[in-house]
This record gives C-alpha cells, sequence and structure tokens, in this order.
C-alpha cells in the first residue's frame, strides 16, 4: 500500500474514539488552503474538537490514467495538509479507498460513527454531484474562488452568449481590481493587443526556484510509481510546489522576476523555454495553496510601485479574475451541453502522436514532449498547437478534452472542458468565443519560429513535399466550413481569402489535407 512512513506519522492523530470530536469536516483535494474556513477556531471551536477526513481513491487513478505528476501532486499535497493539521491540534483520518468519493465517505461514516459531514462543495462536478447526494454530507458553497453564481447572473441575466470581455469588466468593477474610480487603470480594459511579442533570447527567463522532493513525496512517487504504472508521462523529475509555502515562493519569484516581462511574451512559444515568464502557479491556484484575490492585488501593486508594466499586470489579472472565473460559471452554467456537444461533427481519434509518437511536424513533437516530461505547457501552446492541429484534422473534441484532462497537472472538468471543447475546438458552436481559433503554420513561425528550426517542414511553403501539413489543414478547414462559419463577422477575412485561391490551388490543399487526415487515422492510440 502507500508509504509506511507518512501512515505511522498519522496514526498517531487518529480521533480518539473515548472522547469522540464535536465536528466533523472532510478537505477535497482541491481545498489545500492554509487557513479553511470550515477549520477557523475562533469561529467553530477548539482545533481538537473537529475532526478533518482526507480520502485516498484508487477510483480517480482508475477513471483515467492521469499524469503521474498530477497524481503526485494531489496525493503529496493531501498528506502534507493532513499532517500540517494534525500538528495543529486536529484529529485527523485519511481514508484510502478503492472507491469513489461517496463510497470512500460512507466507509468513514461507518468506521466513526459520526451523524454529520461538513464541507465545501468541490469544484469538479463528477466528485461534487455524487457526495451531494448523500443526506448527511452538508456542502456550503465553495468560497475558494473570486466570484459566485449570484454575481454570473447579475452579469448575465437572460440566456444567449456569453462573452468573457463584459465578464470582465463587471468582474473589475465588482472586486476594484486595476480601477480607478469607476475608470479602468490606464484608460484601458484589456491590453492584449500589447501582448504578441516573439520571445528571441532576449530578456533571458531568470532561473525558477527548484523544489526538491521530500520524504512524504518521495513515498508518493513510490507509490505512484508502483502502483500506477499506467499513468501518463513518469514521476521522474517532479518538481512542483506541494505546500502552501512552497507555492508561495513560487508566487514570489514570478512577481519579484517575471512579472514584469510576463506581458509582452504572453503569446510567446519557444522549444527550449516552454514556460519563458508564465507563472506555472495554476496547480497551485486550483488546489487552494494560492488565493487567486491575493495574487491579483500582488500584481495590482507591483503596478503602482512601478515594480512591473501595466500590460503585464492587466494581462495577468485578466486571466484569474477574467478567465478562471469565467471559465467555470461557464461550464456549471452549461455542463450538459458540454457532455456531447459537438458543432462542427468532428469525428476523428485522436493520433497517438499525443502519446508521443513523432508526427513530423516539430512544434507539435515537441509540445508533446513537454507535457509528458511535466504535464504542463502554457496557453498558446494549448490553444494554437495541440488544439489547432486536432481542430485542423477534425479530431472529435471529446477525445481531445479527455488528453487534456488526465495529461496536464492544472486540468480539472470546469477548467478544462469549457477551453478545449468551446474556446479551442469551437464545438458548441461559439457560445463565448467569436471565431473558431485556427491557424495555419505561418502563425507558428511567427509567434514561435524555434518550433520551426529543424523540423522537415517549411511554414513558407503552401505545396509540396516540405510545405507544413498546418497550411493545407487550414485552407481544408475553412473551406469544410464556410457555410458555418459564413455568419461569423472575425471569420469574413479568412472567408474572402478562401474564395480568392484558385480552384486548382484549392484541390490541392484538399488532396494535401486528406493525405494528413488518413495518415492521423491511420495513427489512432490504443492502449497496452
Amino acid at each position: 500500500m502507500a508509504g509506511e512512513g507518512f501512515w505511522r506519522r498519522i496514526a498517531g492523530h487518529r480521533p480518539d474514539p473515548r472522547r469522540p470530536p464535536k465536528r466533523w469536516v472532510w478537505l477535497p483535494y482541491d481545498q489545500q488552503q492554509p487557513s479553511h474556513p470550515l477549520l477557523d477556531p475562533t469561529v467553530h471551536g477548539p482545533r481538537e474538537e473537529t475532526a478533518v477526513v482526507f480520502v485516498e481513491t484508487a477510483a480517480k487513478p482508475a477513471r483515467r490514467p492521469y499524469h503521474a505528476h498530477k497524481l503526485v501532486l494531489l496525493l503529496a499535497s493531501q498528506r502534507h495538509q493532513a499532517l500540517a493539521l494534525a500538528q495543529a491540534g486536529h484529529p485527523v483520518v485519511v481514508h484510502f479507498s478503492e472507491h469513489w468519493y461517496d463510497r470512500a465517505l460512507t466507509e468513514v461514516r461507518e468506521r466513526w460513527r459520526f451523524d454529520r459531514l461538513d464541507a465545501s462543495s468541490p469544484a469538479e462536478a463528477e466528485v461534487r454531484l455524487p457526495v451531494a447526494s448523500l443526506p448527511w454530507v452538508h456542502l456550503q458553497p465553495n468560497p475558494f474562488f473570486i466570484t459566485d453564481r449570484a454575481f454570473w447572473r447579475r452579469v448575465f441575466p437572460k440566456p444567449g452568449p456569453r462573452l468573457m470581455e463584459t465578464f470582465y469588466r463587471a468582474a473589475r468593477r465588482h472586486t476594484g481590481l486595476l480601477m480607478d474610480g469607476g475608470k479602468p487603470v490606464g484608460g484601458v480594459w484589456n491590453l492584449d493587443h500589447e501582448n504578441r511579442k516573439p520571445w528571441r533570447g532576449e530578456p533571458p527567463v531568470p532561473p525558477r526556484p527548484r523544489f526538491e522532493p521530500d520524504a512524504i513525496t518521495r513515498e508518493v512517487m513510490d507509490l505512484v510509481r508502483t502502483r500506477y504504472r499506467g499513468s501518463f508521462g513518469a514521476v521522474d523529475g517532479f518538481e512542483w510546489p506541494v505546500t502552501a509555502a512552497e507555492a508561495q515562493r513560487a508566487a514570489d519569484h514570478f512577481v519579484d522576476h517575471l512579472l514584469p516581462h510576463f506581458g509582452p511574451f504572453e503569446d510567446a512559444l519557444h522549444a527550449d523555454e516552454p514556460a519563458l515568464f508564465h507563472s506555472l502557479l495554476s496547480a497551485s491556484i486550483h488546489l487552494g495553496h494560492l488565493d487567486p484575490r491575493t495574487l491579483c492585488q500582488r500584481a495590482e501593486a507591483a503596478y503602482h510601485e512601478g515594480r512591473a508594466p501595466l500590460s503585464s499586470v492587466e494581462g495577468f489579472v485578466r486571466q484569474l479574475l477574467g478567465w478562471r472565473e469565467f471559465m467555470r460559471q461557464v461550464y456549471e452554467e452549461h455542463r450538459d451541453l458540454y457532455a456531447d456537444t459537438n458543432a462542427l461533427q468532428a469525428t476523428l481519434p485522436l493520433p497517438d502522436w499525443y502519446w508521443g509518437r513523432p508526427s513530423g511536424m516539430n512544434c507539435l513533437d515537441t509540445t508533446v514532449r513537454q507535457v509528458i516530461e511535466r504535464g504542463h505547457s502554457h496557453h498558446i501552446t494549448r490553444l494554437m498547437v495541440l488544439s489547432n492541429i486536432a481542430n485542423l484534422l477534425g479530431v472529435d473534441p471529446h477525445g481531445l478534452n479527455e488528453w487534456f484532462w488526465f495529461a496536464y497537472v492544472d486540468a480539472y472538468d470546469w477548467v478544462v472542458t469549457p477551453n478545449v471543447v468551446g474556446m479551442a475546438t469551437f464545438a458548441d458552436g461559439g457560445l463565448f468565443v467569436t471565431k473558431p481559433y485556427v491557424a495555419s503554420g505561418k502563425y507558428i513561425a511567427r509567434m514561435g519560429p524555434s518550433l520551426c528550426n529543424g523540423c522537415r517542414f517549411d511554414p513558407k511553403q503552401a505545396a509540396g513535399e516540405r510545405a507544413c501539413p498546418l497550411n493545407p489543414l487550414y485552407w481544408d478547414f475553412i473551406d469544410r466550413h464556410a457555410e458555418r462559419l459564413a455568419t461569423v463577422r472575425r471569420m469574413q477575412l479568412p472567408l474572402k481569402a478562401l474564395r480568392a485561391l484558385a480552384p486548382e490551388v484549392l484541390d490541392s490543399h484538399r488532396r494535401e489535407a486528406a493525405t494528413w487526415k488518413a495518415i492521423a487515422a491511420k495513427a489512432r492510440y490504443r492502449s497496452a
């Protein structure tokens, strides 16, 4: 079973049956806050009167082949939190189960005989909904986001399209972040147009703090290595923050050293610097190690103190206060739609290129290798390399979504599904985006020329053996969906360019695209 060292250490902190705790609280894996509201002793009494329950279940890694780094991160974070709470005086139960969370919690109740279990709602619906059906579990609203459902309904009181910019401006007014009275700081709401520079080696990327696995984390690594051998990637090289203190060090480094250069290179791609100036804090935020509002306030303070430009600070705030909050609310409002929507009728199985088999496209192979190694790549490689290529090929959006869900350490249903099924593949028909995010090889060459270096394909060539596959696939995509895209305002220029193509050129693009789609179909992934 799991590492004996941890289990011996935690065993001495279990509840005393002779003096049972007055309250029982379950902490899901995504609520590893240093100070959880349900554990506040000024509100709920002495710590020794509140028992805290953690669940480790083999059912989660059995459901999907989660990246080994993700499993280590979830388990190591929980174990560190469990020991910290035990040392602070809480009785602690860490329950291992082969079953899903509702059954596992029932096992805990049968063992310890309590009448009520309190918890804040887990963010992931597949965890929350089964647990919510248990009458003795009392779920309170999740307090670890900046906005709530009531705010969403005020912004969007009627059915219809949901625009992130509308939400973002309302959230800025609501929180006061980057506001000067009733106006945005700097006079503009969005500086995205300033954040599109390619990175060519300057300024240099500062080295990041390293988080060497301690004894608890090494035990978890051994567990994942031996028990969950079907995981994506491997445990080797794991060095994600697993405690709030470590996450805070990463946040400090970002604000002090990376944030000043984040904005201009936010959309840049580079083969040798996959993270560039991105924070890499999303996994820690989703686990509760970092508070998103506090991070936004720290970035805002850096601007006012002259330590970071507005373009960088606004871009970072837009990611947290804008996209993160917006994605969660979109998913919760349209969860049923996202279960099977497929507006472009894309059905190709995801090729095994996404499991590491070389495709010959350097941009794709490099990005997949980065994900396999660390369970992460930043948002533009996710959108404009991985999703773009899948979308151009006509890959089933739900197959792609499932891959993102298990391949990335920061992917959970509420954030990955609207990003992939909605924004990246247009499979929801444009519920909240104003165009499909597709591009030819020229975009990759412009924003990340290093990803084209050494590739056997040339993004400047549109036809022939050395032509970048993204070029004919792009025109084939526009051609296939021309009728549906005719009413999409931001697609009028590509449609006009399509109509200007000579018939023989378009026919050539169709043939080349068909060849690549056939190659991708033969590269269908089959698990061992």
